[in-house]
Order: structure tokens, then sequence, then C-alpha cells
């Protein structure tokens, strides 16, 4: 019992951690797509290769002997290629083109209803049937995010249907990249896993918009940011997420990180003067609240 809850602690702790951690990453990427004219492409390019990198010499130097160890067994190609692909980078490049097109502050609210999607997996492909709380609960975040989305105006939508549909995207993404290396998670180590994960993202990524193509105004400050978001908001952030997986279940993890919409938030109306009234904030203030209890009522199950 005493190692349980020392386990569910550290979990928590974790996921916490990586919440922070995100939302400085979104900020940072906001700020280098409007005052350095940058893109998500190359964005999400730069920080997979350069995290990916990162956090494999990590594994090497904790753990040379194990460091291939994860493609020694071809049954783990599925599951580290569809987490680089359909996990990491979805997650990454999905989140931050919404960034590009609505704020960091809708994007990080949007991609944090992933618990819905995770609710919609269990109940399709797992035959889980919800109770009628987590259903009310569903019905309560949609709502938030009607009017967070069109200011209760259907026809004067304050989000564009792509910020919307990447928004989604990234949320299902979430969802992806929680569950896909559940199993690696428990036999390799996180670092290990993590590392080759964004590292194959990257590589994929570079075929898409290579990391030396520079089409951002490069100064010191431009620079900075680009690594702010490889290192802290990427390498660390994720390091902190998967090992809060490793602990605790995707759902509790998905709770814990709401301090990122919640910072996310606080920053643009500081720092980029997002516009903000009664609406937009009761809307977040649904959408958040509904998706935390939807995921503390799923957690129970």
């Amino acid at each position: 019992m005493k190692n349980s809850k020392s386990h569910i602690f550290k979990g928590t702790v974790y996921a916490i951690l990586a919440g922070v951690l995100w939302a400085f990453s979104g900020v940072f990427g906001q700020i280098f797509f409007e005052q350095y004219d940058g893109n998500a492409l190359w964005i999400t390019t730069f920080r997979l290769t350069i995290a990916g990198l990162i956090l494999l010499t990590i594994s090497l130097i904790q753990k040379p002997s194990a460091f291939l160890s994860i493609w020694k067994d071809k049954k783990n190609y599925a599951l580290l290629f569809g987490y680089a692909i359909f996990g990491v980078l979805m997650v990454q490049l999905t989140f931050y083109a919404c960034v590009q097109e609505a704020g960091v502050a809708t994007a990080t609210v949007l991609q944090f209803t992933s618990p819905i999607f995770l609710l919609v997996y269990l109940t399709i492909f797992r035959r889980q049937k919800p109770n009628l709380k987590s259903l009310v609960l569903v019905i309560f975040a949609m709502i938030g995010i009607f009017f967070l989305t069109t200011h209760g105006n259907i026809s004067a939508m304050t989000l564009s249907p792509l910020a919307l549909s990447l928004g989604m995207l990234s949320a299902i993404a979430v969802v992806s990249y929680s569950l896909i290396p559940k199993r690696l998670l428990h036999t390799y180590d996180v670092m290990n896993v993590t590392g080759w994960g964004m590292l194959i993202a990257g590589l994929v990524m570079n075929c898409v918009h290579p990391v030396w193509q520079f089409d951002f105004r490069i100064t010191p400050d431009s620079l900075l940011l680009a690594l702010g978001v490889a290192v802290i908001g990427t390498a660390v952030a994720f390091m902190f997420n998967m090992s809060a997986i490793k602990y605790v279940s995707p759902i509790v993890a998905e709770v814990c990180a709401a301090m990122e919409p919640i910072l996310a938030a606080v920053f643009s109306i500081f720092l980029f003067n997002m516009p903000f009234d009664i609406v937009i904030g009761i809307s977040m203030l649904v959408t958040l609240v509904s998706v935390i209890l939807l995921s503390l009522e799923e957690g129970k199950s």
C-alpha cells in the first residue's frame, strides 16, 4: 500500500510538472510565431529532432547496455513507430499549428478535451459502457467548447474551422501517445522510449520541412525561444509525462496536466492581450471543470 501511494504521488507530481512546462512551451511558441514570423512545421521539426537527440544521449549515458534493446524485438516496431507518428508527431504538429491559428490559450483548452476522446475510444473499442454521469460531463464540456468557439452565436464563430479541427486532432493525438507506448514503458526505460519516439518523429518531419531550411527571422532571441520549446517544452516535459503514465493511468495524468491550459490562459491575457470577457471565462471554466470531473470519474473504473 505504501509503495502504491508513493507511485501515485510520484506520477502525480510528474504529470503536474509536465503541464507547467507545456504551458511555457506554448507561450514560447506563440512569441516565436508572432514576433519572428515562425511556422509550425519548422518548430515541430526542430523541437522533435533536438529533443530526441537529447533524451537518447542521456539514455546512452545512463544505461549504455540497454540503449538498443528496444530494437532487438521486432514486435516493438509497430508500437514504437505508431507512438512516434500517431502520438508524438501528431501532438506536436497539430498543437503548434493550432497555436499559430488561434493562440496558445485556445489551443491548450481544445487539446485538454482529450479525455472525451479517450471515453469514446473505450466505449467503441473496449466496449466499456459510459455511465450517465460521464455522458452528462461530456455534454457540458462540448457546451463549453461551443461557447468558446462561437460566443453563443454560431453565425459569428470566433474560432476558424481549421483551428477547431487542429485542436480536436491534437486532443485525439494525446490519447494515442498515452495508450500506444504503455507496454513499451513497462518493459523499457522511459527516457529511451521517449527519445526514440521523438527522433523517429523528427526524421519524418525533416522529410516534410528540413530543420536547416530557416524561414523565420534569425536572432539570438528567436533561437533561444526555439531551444526553450525543444528542451524545456519537449524533452523535459515529455519525459515527465511519460514517467507519469508509468505510475498512474493516462486519465489521472491528463487531469494533473490541467496546469497547462490554466497557465496558458493566464499568460495569454497578460502577455498577448488576449480578448477576455465573461463568456470566454465561463466557457473555459466549464470545459476544464467538466473534463477534470470526467477524468476523475473514468479513473474510478
